[in-house]
């Protein structure tokens, strides 16, 4: 829930900056995050979704080294154009939006007391300087306030990176994830913690397989994850 400072500040950058809808471009209200008609038509997901790999056609779990995947939205329609504006650091409503509904569905799974801390996918530092965002950080801040748990955003790392991802085959994610994720030389101890890892958007998983596989080398007993949006790659 945000806290009577962040409201403040919203409203003050409201002023300068008028707040919008990340998908149709609408005015809102400047605590608002999606007009009414945008948040009515999202793709959401529906129930029948794994609650392991977060995939409708699931067959084998054995490769996967997560604990469970929450997610809003199919990456589809709508939701491209409000996923580029968190990319870009022009719009965090999604993400916000994102975090508020999955946090429901967390507290209610009987999750929300097992987290201990809440962290994200890293991104290259320079690649972050030159965005000036990491969009997983805000995600993982949002779910963070939500779930009123600590954010740790300094467990991971990630080496400089040029490959494009979306145009990698599944096997090439993996092989990928697995040569440019790697864990932070000085990080907080969660031996035994349960961790929820957030990032905007899960494809095949290779990302969240690398990183939770990380996670839990550092001594970490459970890993869960958290996007905003699936794509319906390797589904």
């Amino acid at each position: 829930m945000m806290t009577d400072r962040s409201r403040i500040y919203k409203y003050l950058i409201n002023i300068v900056f008028p707040n919008v809808c990340p998908v149709c471009g609408k005015l809102i209200k400047w605590d608002g995050l999606l007009c009414d008609e945008c948040a009515g038509r999202l793709p959401y997901n529906d129930d029948d979704l794994c609650s392991v790999c977060g995939k409708r056609m699931c067959r084998d779990h054995s490769a996967i080294t997560f604990d469970g995947v929450y997610t809003l939205v199919r990456y589809e329609g709508p939701v491209i154009t409000a996923i580029y504006a968190l990319k870009n650091g022009e719009s965090l409503n999604l993400a916000e939006f994102a975090a508020e509904k999955l946090a429901e569905r967390i507290k209610s799974d009987g999750l929300a007391d097992k987290i201990d801390i809440v962290t994200s996918v890293p991104m290259h530092r320079r690649k972050k300087k030159d965005k000036g965002i990491n969009h997983a950080d805000k995600t993982a801040g949002f779910m963070a306030r939500e779930l009123g748990k600590p954010k740790v955003l300094s467990l991971l790392k990630k080496k400089k990176d040029k490959k494009v991802q979306h145009k990698l085959s599944a096997d090439e994610r993996a092989a990928h994830a697995n040569s440019v994720f790697y864990a932070a030389d000085k990080h907080r101890d969660i031996k035994g913690k349960t961790v929820l890892l957030c990032d905007d958007v899960y494809t095949t998983g290779a990302t969240f397989n690398r990183c939770a596989s990380l996670l839990k080398q550092m001594g970490a007993e459970k890993v869960y994850c958290m996007a905003v949006a699936n794509t319906e790659l390797g589904e």
